[in-house]
């Protein structure tokens, strides 16, 4: 239905590699809905994120969902962030002058001020070695979070696996899950156990802030285990 409309409706989640002679890092990425429609979609993905990267349509240009969306990251005290300026091979010049301008009016004042502009295009790759360059930056400079105290983790999915049982996913806020730990779900207070991990899809046993984590949990009651 998404590719039938050519847009995002429900939250998408992709492991994005960033390699460098450094040191290579992996990102776990949160495609989150732009249309209004889905904006409850949207806040339900953005638990968790240590940047955002905001992409403008450079030939729609700002939309009132795109405000929307900003004033959401600033209240989440969102620490950084990257701006794509997508559909660029479908804009001239002028046009991407004026798409930039019309960002960087928006953008003063917010964590995204002195953000990079880049414009790319998923059809002729154009800018997507440079936007990867700009995140790898980004995230170089983000100190780690907290792994200490409390594991919070905003549940984005909920499902049932066979040969596994329920599962949750979102990406960690703070702490740090391991197999074993005892975890409770809120508002509810129902209590579960971990009895799997996973990131990117490979079996862990600790997960840590920053990751996109999913929880196999045993001993709970299906009807708690709800998108949150």
């Amino acid at each position: 239905e998404e590719k039938e409309r050519g847009l995002s409706i429900d939250l998408g989640f992709a492991p994005l590699l960033l390699e460098n002679s450094k040191e290579d890092i992996q990102l776990g990425v949160v495609d989150v809905p732009g249309h209004h429609r889905f904006l409850r979609n949207m806040i339900a993905g953005v638990g968790g994120f240590d940047a955002a990267l905001l992409v403008v349509d450079c030939c729609e240009g700002v939309k009132p969902q795109t405000e929307e969306h900003l004033k959401i990251l600033q209240l989440l005290q969102t620490r950084a962030g990257v701006v794509a300026l997508s559909k660029s091979d479908k804009s001239d010049e002028d046009g991407l002058e004026i798409a930039q301008w019309e960002l960087r009016e928006l953008l003063q004042g917010t964590f995204l001020e002195e953000a990079p502009i880049v414009a790319t295009s998923a059809q002729t790759g154009q800018g997507l070695d440079e936007l990867r360059s700009h995140l790898y930056e980004m995230f170089e400079k983000l100190p780690e979070r907290n792994a200490q105290g409390v594991a919070r983790l905003p549940v984005d999915r909920a499902f049932s696996k066979v040969g596994f049982g329920d599962v949750v996913t979102g990406s960690l806020w703070s702490g740090s899950l391991a197999v074993g730990d005892e975890v409770e779900f809120l508002p509810s207070g129902a209590r579960g156990k971990v009895r799997g991990l996973q990131v990117h899809g490979e079996a862990v046993e600790v997960a840590l802030p920053g990751q996109r984590v999913a929880v196999n949990v045993s001993g709970m009651d299906k009807a708690v285990l709800k998108r949150g």
